[in-house]
């Protein structure tokens, strides 16, 4: 099988990442079936879709006129056995939990023609140290980032026993549909990105907890003197138009104190207690004045779209 022979592709799971994967291959043509246990998160999943879609369009990312032909691809069900039945890619996106991922690989095995791919969307858990199936050449890691239709990054991971056809199929699957896969020889949770923001959050949360600046203004600083630069030269050349002796210094006599690398914060456990979750609660660090999660995804993703249409034109 190579990347053409993809018709039909299966998300489980359709919260944060399910449905986003779900509408990526339903723009490139795949039919794609989409399942959660509840209707009540595929009806979520259809409304944050459909906004996506529209939010593209607004941004003349894709051609309004195709939105009823892309929606028309995406199937939404609560049975695993309709969405596993000839899927060639199955994508799992359930919880972080152990025996869900056992679970949930089992029955896509059981399920799924033996060509089909098994890929997990998991960030920290190294499913190949528990998952069993029949076909431990076809299972690997796809990881994704949110939001995944915006996005291009994908993080592939194979096991000890992973095909080296496999991952070649899905990164060329990945790369098909317009995305940017970065294939890692092994396991580490994490990966890169999340690695980076697990260490960035501490100076972050750090700062706003002994008030040395508003959270608007900390953003402000990421993005117009971090976001900025890294765009275009990265975490790694960075050190080369620094200059390597520079940075070498600085890390035999750091000029400013660290933080504590065991330091626990504080206001986001505040926060957490008090109901404020963020965007889908309406109120975090930030409060949305009454906005709905679909209302601020929607201008958020007006936002990365214009800067995605910059950014491929470089």
């Amino acid at each position: 099988m190579n990347k053409d022979d993809i018709k039909k592709v299966a998300v489980i799971g359709a919260g944060t990442m399910g449905h986003g994967i779900a509408q990526s291959f339903a723009q490139a043509g795949c039919q794609v079936f989409l399942m959660a246990r509840r209707t009540q998160s595929l009806e979520r999943a259809s409304a944050l879709i459909k906004s996506s879609l529209d939010s593209m369009a607004k941004a003349d990312y894709i051609d309004g006129k195709r939105i009823p032909e892309i929606l028309s691809r995406i199937t939404y069900t609560t049975s695993l056995e309709e969405a596993a039945i000839d899927a060639d890619l199955a994508f799992e996106t359930v919880a972080e939990d152990k025996q869900a991922k056992i679970d949930t690989f089992a029955r896509l095995d059981e399920l799924c023609p033996p060509r089909t791919l098994l890929a997990s969307n998991t960030t920290f858990m190294n499913i190949f140290d528990f998952v069993k199936t029949s076909r431990p050449g076809k299972v690997l890691i796809a990881h994704w980032y949110s939001p995944p239709q915006i996005i291009p990054l994908v993080d592939v991971v194979k096991g000890p026993q992973t095909d080296a056809a496999s991952v070649q199929l899905m990164a060329d699957a990945l790369k098909g549909i317009g995305k940017k896969p970065v294939v890692f020889n092994r396991m580490v949770s994490g990966y890169v990105v999340s690695r980076l923001q697990f260490a960035f959050q501490r100076e972050v949360l750090w700062l706003l907890d002994n008030d040395y600046l508003s959270p608007e203004e900390l953003d402000d600083a990421a993005k117009w003197g971090l976001a900025m630069r890294m765009m275009i030269i990265g975490v790694v050349q960075r050190f080369d138009f620094g200059g390597l002796d520079l940075s070498a210094r600085n890390l035999e006599k750091p000029s400013f104190p660290p933080t504590p690398i065991e330091y626990m914060p504080k206001k986001i456990f505040e926060l957490v207690k008090e109901g404020h979750l963020g965007v889908k609660s309406g109120k975090g660090f930030y409060d949305y004045a009454g906005r709905s999660e679909v209302e601020v995804c929607a201008e958020r993703d007006t936002k990365l779209l214009k800067l995605l249409k910059f950014l491929e034109n470089l």
